[in-house]
């Protein structure tokens, strides 16, 4: 007889991004510096998790993503049993389960709108409400549990959302994520998704940032300036909520982050034209003063900051050059839902 839990974990999107783990860590997803992201209203993964006491000598775990049954030889399916592997290292009873997986997101898969991050939140959410052995974990313990299936998605666990801190760290259980400012924090702060290709990307992120790590010699140069310099300035701006003063950081850390990516070898180019016609649009928007802020994580799709009263003139920015928009703004954490997958 199955067990079921379902649970909701929104996407986030870094300003301060993740790219890359401590060597020797690399199992257990440590990252190299500290990154901030907030959370996201209304881009969300839908995830159904049935366990049922495992019957034969291997564990048995299936996956449907967006409707789609998961070979076992996919790279999603893949990832999903290592992170059940690694999570009954921590806690023996999860190797003790057959588990059914049906996993929903609202919005584009690996596309570089962090699907990874709210997909393996709400399967670390749903299977804190299976497993009794791990059923008392806080947030902290839970970001990082999550964080073994997908780095970023420890930033989607806390349950305040908002503006979150995932924290270097440096060990299984120091690496966590804490909401800094609730969801309500910069109530006319506005996020909008840009998308001008919805197709999945050619190198994965966890791919790809293993490659930068071992390839770009500017890499560690990268590390110390986020994390000494352009983390203290960014956490200031948002205590005094400066959006112009904030709006200039992100984009530098999104330029910085896609140098990084260009001086790997092989280069990684996320970007496609689209996305430079984008930030050539932002430039001409601001250029009478600061309106908008543009970050591209790992793929060619925009993620657009601006505040409410300049939301109608950065869309206009944006028309003709994305081929969708979706304005959003700072939401709220993991959460489970009586709604069930079928």
């Amino acid at each position: 007889m199955y067990m079921t839990t379902t649970a909701i974990a929104p996407t986030n999107i870094a300003i301060l991004k993740y790219w890359g783990k401590e060597p020797g860590k690399e199992e257990l997803s440590i990252p190299t510096k500290s990154s901030i992201s907030f959370t996201v209203s209304d881009l969300e993964t839908t995830t159904t998790l049935e366990s049922e006491k495992r019957k034969g000598a291997a564990q048995e775990i299936s996956l449907t993503l967006n409707g789609t049954r998961k070979a076992e030889v996919s790279s999603e399916h893949r990832y999903v049993d290592g992170f059940f592997r690694t999570v009954a290292r921590f806690f023996p009873s999860v190797s003790e389960y057959d588990f059914r997986i049906i996993s929903q997101n609202n919005f584009p898969t690996a596309a570089g709108f962090a699907s990874s991050a709210s997909g393996f939140a709400a399967l670390a959410k749903a299977l804190s409400g299976e497993v009794l052995e791990m059923g008392n974990l806080n947030e902290d313990r839970l970001s990082a549990i999550a964080r073994l299936g997908s780095g970023s998605a420890a930033r989607s666990i806390p349950g305040n959302g908002g503006i979150v801190l995932w924290q270097r760290g440096g060990s299984m259980w120091k690496s966590i994520a804490k909401s800094l400012y609730p969801h309500d924090y910069w109530p006319d702060l506005r996020i909008i998704y840009a998308t001008t290709d919805a197709g999945e990307k050619k190198v994965k992120s966890r791919e790809g940032m293993q490659v930068s790590v071992a390839t770009n010699p500017l890499y560690g140069s990268w590390v110390r300036y986020e994390e000494k310099f352009l983390k203290a300035a960014m956490l200031e701006a948002l205590e005094r909520r400066d959006f112009p003063a904030l709006s200039g950081l992100i984009m530098k850390a999104s330029n910085n982050f896609h140098q990084i990516c260009f001086g790997t070898y092989p280069m990684l180019r996320y970007l496609n034209e689209s996305s430079f016609r984008i930030i050539e649009a932002i430039e001409e928007l601001n250029a009478g003063g600061i309106k908008a802020a543009y970050t591209f994580d790992a793929g060619p799709n925009a993620v657009i900051f601006t505040l409410s009263k300049n939301e109608q003139e950065t869309r206009r920015a944006l028309s003709g050059i994305a081929r969708d928009i979706r304005v959003t703004k700072p939401g709220m954490g993991a959460r489970f839902s009586d709604k069930h997958l079928s």
